[in-house]
C-alpha cells in the first residue's frame, strides 16, 4: 500500500509540474486588440516622422539593416556588417538572403542600396551594391561615422518595396488594413525569416479618449492600451491587469515661437523657467510617474541631467520678470488629445502668475492662430538608447543648435554632449519640463510583454495565454 501511495503521489506532482509547464509554454493563436490615443496618419515609411507616427507601430511591417538588442546595441536584422575601411570611408553590408516582402517580391541589393539612398543625403554617402554585397562611400569626412551600424537601427533607415500605391515591408506583420487615424489590421507573416509571430493578428485603434482606454480593457474589448501617466492610478482600479513602464523616454517641453521673439526673449524664458514647478508636475499632476527635467535629455541616458538645475525659484523668476517692463502676457498652446499636456499647461498657468507672467493656455485648433502663439507645448519621444543620436533628435526638433552638426565630435564624451546642450539650452528658445516613461496597461492573459527599456514594442514575441477567443469577445460595441 505503501508502495502503491507514494507511486500515485508522484504520478499526480509529475501530472502537475507537466500541466504548470503546460500552462506557461507560449501558444499560437489569438487576436491581440491593442487601444492607443495617438492619431497616426500614415504607415508609409517614407512619410516616418518622430513627431506624428510612432516607430514602435512602423517596426511590426518594416525593418532595417539592424536592429538594436536588449541593450542597445546593434545587431544584424536585414544585412549584416562585411567589412569596414580603416578610415570609416568604405563600408559593406551583406544582405540577408532569402528574404521577401509581403507581396512576394524578393529582398533585393539593389532595391535595399535604392531605398537607403532615398533616405540618406547622398551629398554625405554614396550607396551602391554588387551582389548581395551593399556599400556605403562616405563623401564628407565629418560624418564618417564610426557607428554607421547604429544609425542603420534607427531613424530614416526603413527598407520597402512600393508597387501600385502600396508599400510592402519584410516584417514579422503585414498589413490587412489601413484607416489612418482610426484603425490598423495586421495578420502574422508566415514565412518571416526569424519566425513566425505567436499571435495570428493585431489590431490596432487609434485616437481612443484615455478614459475610455481604461474602460475597455476592465470590459475585456481590449488587450493592450496606452496608459496616460496623469490616470495611471485608476489603473490599479483594472482587476488582473498589469502596467509595464519603460525608462522616462519622453520629454514635455515649453518651445518658443522663433517668429515671435524680442529683446527681452531670453529674460522672459528664464523667468518662466524658474517659476515652473516641476516636483509638482511630476509627482502630483503626473502621479509619480514624471521626472523634472531641467534637460533636453533625462539622467539614464545622458549621466548629467542632474547638473542641470529643477527645482522652483519665484524669487528668482521674479527678478529676471522685473527686468522687463510692461506686461508680459503670452499665449500658450497644446495638444488637446493628450491629457497629460492640458495638465502640465495649466500648471504653467498658474505658476508663471506668481512670477508675474501671464500665460494663457488653449488647446491646439489647427488654425493660423496656432503658428502666431508665443509657445507651444512640445511632446518629443526618444527613438533611441544612444546619447548621441538622442541629443541630435532633441537639437533637431527644438531647431537649438543648428550650428552643430549631427556627426560633431563636440558630441562624442558625456562632457561635450552637456557643453552643446547647455549651450543650446542658454538660448532659451526651450524650457524642458517633465520626463515621463511609456505606459501600457496589460490584461492578464497577454504574455512576454518584453520591450527594451527604452520602450517600443516586440509584439512578435507575445502570447495570449487564453488562445482564441470567443466571436463575442473579438466583436466591436
Amino acid at each position: 500500500m505503501k508502495h502503491t501511495t507514494f507511486a500515485l503521489l508522484a504520478i499526480i506532482s509529475l501530472l502537475g509540474v507537466t500541466i504548470a509547464a503546460a500552462a506557461t509554454r507560449p501558444q499560437y493563436g489569438g487576436d491581440l486588440r491593442v487601444e492607443m490615443r495617438e492619431r497616426v496618419n500614415s504607415m508609409d515609411p517614407r512619410d516616418w516622422n518622430i513627431e506624428d507616427t510612432p516607430d514602435q507601430m512602423l517596426d511590426l511591417v518594416f525593418e532595417r539593416l539592424f536592429r538594436l538588442d536588449d541593450a542597445g546595441k546593434p545587431e544584424p536584422a536585414l544585412g549584416s556588417l562585411y567589412s569596414v575601411s580603416d578610415n570609416n570611408t568604405v563600408w559593406q553590408f551583406q544582405l540577408r538572403s532569402g528574404v521577401k516582402f509581403h507581396d512576394g517580391t524578393p529582398l533585393t541589393a539593389a532595391e535595399a542600396a535604392t531605398v537607403l539612398q532615398s533616405e540618406i543625403d547622398p551629398a554625405e554617402w554614396v550607396i551602391t551594391n554588387s551582389g548581395n554585397l551593399i556599400t556605403f562611400n562616405c563623401k564628407v569626412a565629418r560624418v564618417c561615422l564610426a557607428d554607421l551600424e547604429e544609425r542603420l537601427a534607427t531613424g530614416h533607415t526603413y527598407i520597402f518595396h512600393a508597387a501600385q500605391n502600396t508599400v510592402y515591408g519584410t516584417g514579422p506583420f503585414r498589413i490587412v488594413q489601413w484607416t489612418p487615424q482610426k484603425r490598423l489590421q495586421l495578420a502574422a507573416s508566415e514565412n518571416h525569416w526569424g519566425g513566425r509571430p505567436f499571435v495570428d493578428r493585431i489590431d490596432i485603434t487609434l485616437g481612443v479618449n484615455s478614459q475610455q482606454l481604461i474602460v475597455d480593457l476592465q470590459l475585456r474589448k481590449a488587450d493592450v492600451i496606452e496608459l496616460a501617466p496623469n490616470l495611471s492610478r485608476r489603473a490599479d482600479d483594472a482587476v488582473g491587469s498589469r502596467v509595464w513602464a519603460s525608462a522616462p523616454v519622453e520629454l514635455y517641453a515649453m518651445e518658443f515661437n522663433a517668429k515671435k521673439t524680442s529683446e527681452h526673449s531670453a529674460e522672459i524664458s528664464r523667468a518662466l523657467s524658474f517659476a515652473i514647478d516641476r516636483s509638482v508636475i511630476a509627482n502630483a499632476l503626473l502621479q509619480g510617474r514624471g521626472e523634472p527635467a531641467g534637460s533636453l535629455l533625462p539622467q539614464w541616458l545622458s549621466g548629467y541631467s542632474f547638473l542641470f538645475p529643477t527645482t522652483q525659484d519665484l524669487a528668482q523668476a521674479k527678478q529676471l520678470r522685473a527686468q522687463v517692463s510692461g506686461p508680459v502676457q503670452l499665449a500658450l498652446v497644446y495638444d488637446g488629445n493628450d491629457p497629460s499636456a492640458g495638465i502640465i499647461a495649466e500648471r504653467v498657468v498658474l505658476n508663471a502668475k506668481d512670477a508675474g507672467i501671464v500665460v494663457s493656455a488653449r488647446p491646439l485648433r489647427g488654425t493660423a492662430a496656432d503658428r502666431d502663439a508665443d509657445l507651444s507645448l512640445a511632446r518629443l519621444r526618444f527613438s533611441t538608447p544612444d546619447p548621441k543620436e538622442a541629443l541630435h533628435e532633441a537639437l533637431q526638433r527644438f531647431g537649438a543648435a543648428p550650428d552643430i552638426d549631427a556627426n560633431s565630435p563636440q558630441r562624442g564624451t558625456p562632457e561635450q554632449r552637456y557643453i552643446v546642450e547647455r549651450t543650446a539650452l542658454e538660448g532659451g528658445g526651450v524650457i524642458p519640463l517633465v520626463f515621463v516613461p511609456e505606459l501600457y496597461l496589460l490584461a492578464a492573459q497577454v504574455r512576454d510583454w518584453m520591450p527594451p527599456r527604452w520602450g517600443g514594442w516586440r509584439l512578435e514575441d507575445v502570447w495570449l495565454e487564453s488562445g482564441q477567443r470567443t466571436t463575442a469577445e473579438n466583436s466591436k460595441p
